[in-house]
């Protein structure tokens, strides 16, 4: 069986790989892109103290990339997007429209017949509409490391990620990649998401035929933005933390791409205020929330 991880989760939100079940030719070297997207809601949270909020995420990346052999592959993205936040039953509002920007590169390298080695380094900005695009709200982020194939069924290995964040410091986590095709139906993956911010989740994926796919993520996010010169908290920074869990369906249009629905589950979030020094203003806990959206990929 020849098999192709290619992601399947949404904005904001959990990323998981699937896997086609058909062999095709191909020639090398070659020149690939592609071109993902999506949207996801996240209905109401009540937040501690009063009020609720509600968050509509977009988001696009487009890449280009060449491939030398099965085990040599590099390409470069860009991404953009916005989180469209809308609060009520407050005196203020923190915050509204969130774009950001991600321009990211990706190498990936066979060694022998077992390791495969990776990285993945990125530039990326976040800012509320309006802010605009500058030093002081780019920030970098480096996520590599490598699997060892035991056999055509498990591929482990070590990851380390590191990202930096807005008025705080360094953050880094260290992951276990795992690839674990169970049965011919079932796998166990890691991957990252559309706009991914903070690591790889966890998914589990169920081919029901060669086109329909059903699966499972978790995954935990935490986003920081730069904020406008009005409001709370002028040119302040502005924080959203969850950890989301998502089922998905997905059809493949096999071999160009697929389109996945999924609805998920958010919980244990949080939202930061802090002053442009960094100095925090107000952290205030907000409920469970469902979310829902589609989200797509295709090689063009």
């Amino acid at each position: 069986m020849n098999r192709k991880a290619v992601a399947i989760s949404a904005m904001l939100v959990l990323g998981a790989y699937g896997e086609t079940n058909r062999a095709f030719a191909i020639s090398f070297p070659r020149s690939t892109t592609s071109f993902r997207g999506g949207s996801v809601y996240r209905f109401r949270a009540g937040l501690d103290g009063g009020g609720d909020f509600s968050v509509n995420r977009y988001a696009g990346d487009f890449s280009i990339g060449r491939m030398w052999d099965f085990d040599s592959f590099a390409s470069v993205t860009f991404g953009l997007g916005q989180d469209d936040y809308r609060f009520s039953g407050r005196d203020d509002e923190p915050w509204n429209n969130i774009n950001n920007y991600r321009l990211g590169l990706f190498v990936r390298k066979g060694v022998g017949e077992h390791w495969t080695l990776f990285a993945a380094p990125s530039v990326r900005n976040y800012a509320q509409a309006g802010v605009g695009i500058a030093s002081d709200e780019i920030t970098g982020a480096f996520f590599g490391g490598a699997t060892y194939r035991f056999n055509d069924r498990l591929s482990l290995g070590p990851a380390l990620g590191i990202v930096e964040q807005l008025e705080d410091s360094v953050g880094y986590f260290p992951a276990l990649l795992v690839n674990w095709e169970v049965t011919e139906r079932l796998s166990i993956e890691t991957g990252s998401g559309l706009a991914a911010t903070a690591g790889p989740g966890l998914a589990a994926i169920y081919a029901l035929d060669d086109h329909w796919k059903i699966g499972l993520a978790g995954r935990y996010e935490k986003k920081r933005f730069r904020l406008d010169d009005h409001g709370v908290a002028p040119r302040g920074v502005g924080e959203d933390r969850n950890v989301p869990i998502h089922a998905t369906l997905a059809y493949f249009l096999y071999p160009r791409g697929f389109v996945s629905l999924m609805l998920g589950y958010d919980f244990n979030g949080s939202l930061g205020l802090f002053a442009a020094d960094g100095d925090k203003i107000e952290e205030i806990d907000y409920g469970s929330a469902v979310s829902a959206g589609i989200y797509f990929s295709f090689k063009l």
